[in-house]
């Protein structure tokens, strides 16, 4: 299993260094690969790892690790910067006044929206979300 660090190094990879093409083995586990309609982006999906990787251009845009069983992914397993039963308030404790937030509400299309928060780090953005219980949903790295 990668750690965090390794995670965030690989955002900005080509899907064809090294780094990116032995992520399968890491998880011991092939990806679903989905093309977007437009053809732009890729989504590889270690269900059972309980991480999604977007691609756009062929380059690593995006890393989503599910904090809960979602979407037909597992858990994520490993380590995270909060813990994955984390709250809002506690991830704030933790990690200090976001950038951006928002969410947390119903949409006449979509649903409810889980509320979000945003942090810029050195070289990447966080982002956060959480469930209508508060319960941390899902953590993203994003470029």
């Amino acid at each position: 299993m990668l750690i965090w660090n390794e995670f965030i190094k690989l955002l900005g990879c080509s899907k064809l260094d090294s780094e990116f093409i032995n992520v399968s083995s890491n998880f011991n586990e092939l990806p679903i690969i989905e093309e977007s309609i437009l053809g732009d982006r890729n989504y590889y999906s270690f269900l059972h790892s309980g991480v999604l990787f977007l691609l756009e251009d062929e380059v690593v845009d995006q890393i989503t690790f599910y904090a809960k069983q979602d979407e037909g992914f597992s858990e994520y397993k490993g380590k995270l910067p909060v813990s994955i039963d984390s709250s809002e308030h506690e991830a704030v404790q933790i990690l200090g006044h976001p950038l951006a937030s928002g969410g947390g509400k119903m949409d006449a299309l979509m649903g409810y929206i889980d509320r979000w928060i945003k942090y810029e780090k050195e070289g990447y953005f966080l982002h956060l979300q959480f469930n209508q219980n508060d319960n941390l949903s899902r953590v993203t790295l994003m470029k």
